[in-house]
Order: C-alpha cells, then sequence, then structure tokens
C-alpha cells in the first residue's frame, strides 16, 4: 500500500530544520537533506531562503559543512514555536490595513 505523507506548511518545515539544528547545535547537509527530501529543496530552503535571509550561517571544520543558527534564526526559531504569534502574522501577510 501506497501511504503519501501529508503535505507541510512553510512553517512547519522552518521550525523542523531550526529544531534540529538548536538541538544538535549544528547540522550537516545531509542531516538537512533528510528533513527535506532531495538536494532541490535543501537548495530552495536553506540556500535560497534561510542562508540568504541570515537564520543560519555555513561554517567548516575538518572538510564539512556544517549550519548553526545565527541570533536572527534564533529570534526567528522563537516566533515558529509560539504558534500565535506566527498564525496571526501569516493572516496579516499581504494584506492592506486601513
Amino acid at each position: 500500500m501506497n501511504v503519501l505523507s501529508r503535505r507541510r506548511r512553510p512553517a512547519e518545515i522552518s521550525l523542523e530544520l531550526l529544531n534540529f539544528i538548536c538541538d544538535k547545535n549544528r547540522a550537516s547537509k545531509w542531516d538537512l537533506i533528510k528533513i527535506l527530501g532531495n538536494t532541490e529543496q535543501f537548495r530552495n530552503w536553506v540556500d535560497g531562503f534561510m542562508l540568504k535571509d541570515g537564520l543560519i550561517e555555513m561554517h567548516e571544520n575538518d572538510g564539512v559543512t556544517y549550519y548553526q543558527v545565527t541570533k536572527r534564526g534564533e529570534l526567528f526559531h522563537k516566533l515558529l514555536k509560539n504558534g500565535n504569534i506566527m498564525s496571526s502574522f501569516l493572516r496579516i501577510s499581504g494584506k492592506r490595513l486601513a
């Protein structure tokens, strides 16, 4: 029987990535690919979003690349963990306020 996993929202994916990195204090590319599913998603999420927006930073240690959460990423992580604040923000984002 083929069971498809449910579709995750962007906030859930972000929280999962940041939870993993914070729990371990760092994550390898392979760790993040396992969460995201494939290298294309890794490029989209890590290179195109998290690194670009300064939520994580890349470090090398003994030829291995690791990713760690920045101060900005810590704040974003706190907001994501408090679902009420993020859901409020998502409701108003993109809408005009009078």
